[in-house]
């Protein structure tokens, strides 16, 4: 497979279809005014506020507890909010995503009516898919855990070098999970997988196609890191030209169209990773 052809026709069919942006637009906005909701709703926004108005001098530590005691009910409901909708959005609109992806790469024209013409299945494997990827995470860290405490109990004395090397084999296992799970996305919904048959196939292709895997894996990598960098760069523009206006309501502009194009950068970022994944998968795809 060429690789820097398909890095090239995933920006291409980005260009092409920049409807596939609109997904994670709306999961955006939707989680960004979620966001001032809770912010009202736990009883910040109003601390705040009584805290400024008194005229007190804002000790962090402090000023945590004492809101963490005073609102207790209400930070534990917005959170546990938050967490719920987020994911349950994010399943959704990767659903949508995706399922518009995998027209693409097949070659299958995309418009509006794909925001809304999702399978409800999709949605569940997504779901199922995420929560058995938890799990073998969470296995995973418990096991170097309890192999950290047995090793460490027998290292007699050699607690600092016990403690790299488990720090160095547990980052190994995630890398090697991560790139294990690289093509998940495109299982599901390529080949129609459920969510566990998804991460078994995901791990065995894996296994049988390290090279493809890896140098797919690299460039994903490489290129959020470039990314990465292309998006702080941005806030840190806005950031210095918040310096050359003055005012509360200019200032915050300024800083909302930063974070406005920081996302952006990610953005394409992120719908150009599952074009190439998708299409790094379907040029050798399981037999």
């Amino acid at each position: 497979m060429e690789y820097l052809k398909a890095v090239r026709l995933s920006f291409e069919n980005l260009r092409k279809n920049p409807i596939l942006m609109l997904p994670e637009t709306v999961l955006f906005l939707a989680t960004y005014f979620l966001t001032i909701g809770l912010y009202k709703f736990s009883g910040l926004s109003e601390f705040i506020k009584t805290t400024l108005a008194e005229g007190q001098k804002i000790d962090p530590a402090l000023f945590i507890k004492d809101f963490a005691q005073g609102y207790t009910t209400e930070i534990v409901s917005s959170l546990a909010i938050f967490i719920f909708l987020t994911f349950i959005l994010g399943a959704g609109t990767e659903a949508i995503k995706y399922r518009m992806i995998k027209k693409v790469i097949q070659k299958q024209a995309i418009g509006i009516h794909d925001l809304f013409g999702g399978k409800s299945i999709d949605f569940w494997r997504i779901i199922g898919m995420k929560m058995i990827v938890y799990l073998v995470a969470l296995a995973v860290f418990l096991c170097m855990m309890l192999l950290a405490s047995f090793v460490f109990s027998i290292s007699n004395g050699l607690s600092t070098f016990v403690a790299w090397v488990t720090v160095g084999i547990g980052l190994a296992v995630f890398v090697m999970l991560s790139i294990g799970l690289l093509f998940r996305y495109a299982i599901l919904f390529i080949e129609e997988k459920n969510s566990a048959a998804t991460v078994r196939d995901s791990l065995h292709y894996f296994k049988i196609n390290p090279k493809h895997t890896l140098i797919s894996w690299i460039v994903y990598i490489v290129l959020a890191g470039l990314f990465a960098i292309a998006s702080s760069a941005v806030g840190m523009i806005f950031s210095y030209l918040q310096g050359f206006v003055s005012g509360a309501t200019a200032i915050y502009f300024v800083s909302f169209i930063g974070a406005i194009m920081a996302f952006g950068v990610r953005l394409i970022y992120n719908v150009w990773a599952g074009l190439f994944l998708f299409e790094a998968y379907n040029a050798k795809r399981l037999k």
